[in-house]
């Protein structure tokens, strides 16, 4: 495997956009910081080139950050990521894990600059206009950043890991429509946050179906939607009163556990359909007892796993660090709630 930037920059002690500057013949780089920099090259691929010497094993120090927002979730994401660490050791990564408030845009700013040593990131990001320059930091210091179950596409992420969003949201809406018939009425789309890309992603396919599809059905959105269940059990009795005609209710992020008992206590269930996302203990319960419909779900293990290593992928500079798979969306109704 050839040297690549990152390997070079350390063995000379200097940064990864050093030595770009250099390999580009960059005159403004002092003199005596390139040679450094070509004597670096030049011992790497003297120690490659040694006979019957085998590569030096490299370790990589990856950082897995997550919002500090309220969303079980993202918790689950967290255990994930815990339970991961003999893969991560098998593959030479050393995690280190974080929760930032994105929202507080000085927090966001001295956050980067704690993060800045990492070989890699894998983040999953609030769109904010202070996250999008943590990731540009990132990446002109060489560091890639490959976000995962939500994506920032106009950042420069190195790649994004995670399921299609607007087509598990479309999917979501074809399932809404075919559940619902010919009936006319209103489609509540309840998201937590406007700020997470994978929930606008949903919110968008969802409401392409309907319009595409099922003129009979009208969508209403309502985002920054309570996440804990007896917030969105409450909220959800609101939208009741408000919409006399509502007969289905999407949900883009959680909180649908207490809406379904919302709707069982109030007797409204079984004229109103409830499709949401994550499968947990919880909601497959809810699925066997009619209370949900639908749930779409993802593999959130494989995921952490895939974005550990296209994070490594990139640094070692390996061809097709993008041929990530894309994971797919599972559906889950009542007969395989178990399964």
């Amino acid at each position: 495997m050839p040297a690549t930037r990152m390997m070079i920059a350390r063995r000379a002690g200097v940064s990864v956009a050093t030595v770009d500057r250099v390999l580009r013949d960059d005159q403004a780089v002092r003199p005596e910081t390139a040679d450094r920099v070509h004597l670096a090259l030049a011992a790497l691929r003297d120690e490659r080139a040694s006979r019957g010497r085998p590569a030096k094993i490299s370790t990589y120090r990856v950082a897995f950050v997550l919002p500090q927002v309220n969303s079980r979730f993202l918790d689950h994401v967290e255990r994930n990521i815990a339970l991961s660490a003999s893969f991560f050791r098998e593959h030479r990564i050393i995690p280190s894990f974080y929760r930032c408030d994105f929202t507080i845009h000085r927090d966001t700013i001295a956050f980067a600059e704690q993060v800045i040593d990492y070989d890699a990131l894998v983040l999953v990001p609030l769109d904010y206009p202070a996250v999008e320059r943590l990731i540009e930091d990132m990446s002109d210091a060489g560091v890639p950043v490959v976000t995962v179950f939500s994506d920032l596409p106009a950042s420069r992420r190195a790649a994004y890991v995670g399921v299609d969003n607007r087509i598990a949201g479309r999917t979501a809406g074809l399932l809404m429509g075919r559940f619902l018939g010919a009936r006319l009425g209103t489609v509540a789309i309840l998201s937590a946050s406007s700020r997470l890309h994978d929930q606008l992603e949903r919110r968008t396919g969802l409401s392409q179906v309907l319009e595409e599809d099922f003129r009979n059905l009208r969508w209403i959105a309502e985002p920054d939607f309570a996440e804990d269940d007896d917030g969105a059990g409450l909220a959800v009795q609101g939208l009741l009163a408000r919409y006399q005609d509502l007969v289905g209710v999407y949900v883009t992020g959680g909180g649908i556990s207490g809406i379904a008992t919302a709707l069982q206590e109030s007797g409204d269930k079984g004229r109103i359909v409830l499709i949401g996302h994550e499968c947990t203990a919880e909601t497959r319960t809810q699925l066997s007892e009619r209370a949900i419909d639908v749930i779409l779900d993802q593999d959130v293990r494989g995921i952490v796993h895939w974005a550990g290593l296209a994070a490594i992928n990139f640094l070692n500079d390996v061809r097709g660090a993008l041929a990530i798979p894309t994971p797919e969306t599972r559906i889950y109704l009542r007969e395989n709630a178990h399964a």
